[in-house]
């Protein structure tokens, strides 16, 4: 797959003199399905990647602002996603989306029900799809392509086309990919762990989070799957948690939850996203301070320890790093106990 560059007339005319002379022993043709829809002919049909890809251009907007309009291209991820398909089990059923330009000479057969084209450099461009094409390209495993190929648009069309493919979409809440990661067997020993404490956590009488977590997107009242695993997971990776075996984490995490809400002014804070993900950031310190001056973690000795930041109040922060700000906040309460003044020095 080329990246176009606008080329000379001397450069045009001379290739497309070289085009003409081999061009007949590059036509080939493949079985395609023909879809006509609102006023655009389309032709579905599957490719071998070495028949495609150097044919096939991208034009990137940030080297051709004034007719670009594709993204820059990232090699890691071609590179992920060559190592996907090269992977026994694994695939991927989306179409690369192919406009087909004059220099194709693209022909659908009725009779035959397939399309041959010229095999010359700029025969297609990339609609939708450069990276998965440069996948099967690096893929060590010869496959075919999945193609969806139009046919007679210009360049206005080719990037309006690029615009809807890439705004109308709308991607799968990270909430739901966590929970269909139990149903496909890809949960990590951690990711396992945690959906464990989200429904208990969800079920027990004696959590304050009973029936307020979602394993959908979050809502008004609700504190997403997504949300609870981005705080939780820091939790039980700390040094406090990781050596105690899974019943007893249970039991300190439990004990931290009722503390903390038991000392907030505003009981409602503690299911919204960013006070919820703040008061774990400070779990492990919570835990260690209690241990130190209380020699325990127990319910009593985690209130002591967290009644300071019970009037902090979320909707007194915002802007981009309104979290971080909220975390050194209920920081400095905790600690302040130990602030140096000037009868120390």
């Amino acid at each position: 797959m080329t990246t176009k560059n606008v080329p000379s007339d001397d450069d045009e005319s001379e290739s497309k003199t070289e085009e003409r002379e081999d061009r007949e022993d590059r036509k080939y043709s493949y079985p395609a399905l023909k879809v006509h829809q609102n006023g655009h002919d389309l032709y579905l049909t599957t490719i071998p990647v070495a028949d495609v890809f150097p044919y096939a251009s991208v034009e990137p907007f940030h080297e051709n602002p004034e007719e670009g309009y594709q993204r820059k291209y990232d090699q890691r991820r071609a590179e992920d996603i060559a190592e996907y398909l090269s992977t026994p089990g694994q695939s991927i059923p989306i179409n690369i989306v192919l406009s087909a330009q004059e220099a194709a000479e693209l022909i659908y057969s009725s009779k035959t029900k397939q399309i041959s084209y010229q095999r010359v450099k700029g025969a297609f461009n990339v609609l939708d799809g450069q990276h998965r094409l440069w996948g099967y390209h690096k893929c060590r495993i010869p496959h075919r392509v999945p193609v969806a190929i139009y046919q007679g648009l210009d360049r206005q069309t080719e990037a309006r086309l690029f615009l809807d493919i890439n705004s109308k979409h709308k991607g799968v809440p990270k909430a739901h990919l966590i929970n269909v990661k139990n149903l496909a067997g890809t949960e990590t020993e951690t990711e396992a762990h945690l959906r464990r404490l989200f429904n208990q956590l969800n079920r027990d009488e004696n959590s304050p989070l009973r029936g307020r977590l979602t394993a959908t997107e979050a809502t008004g009242g609700m504190l997403s799957r997504a949300s609870f695993d981005s705080a939780l997971g820091r939790a039980v990776k700390s040094e406090s948690l990781r050596k105690l075996p899974t019943d007893k984490q249970y039991e300190v995490i439990l004990n931290y939850l009722r503390a903390v809400h038991s000392e907030l002014t505003d009981k409602e804070q503690l299911v919204r996203r960013n006070y919820f993900c703040a008061s774990f950031e400070l779990f492990d310190e919570v835990l260690r301070k209690a241990k130190k001056e209380h020699n325990s973690v127990k319910l009593s000795a985690l209130q002591s320890i967290v009644q300071h930041i019970g009037s902090i109040s979320e909707s007194d922060f915002s802007g981009p790093a309104k979290r971080q700000r909220l975390v050194e906040a209920m920081r400095n309460r905790i600690h302040s106990d130990t602030d140096i003044d000037n009868d120390d020095v």
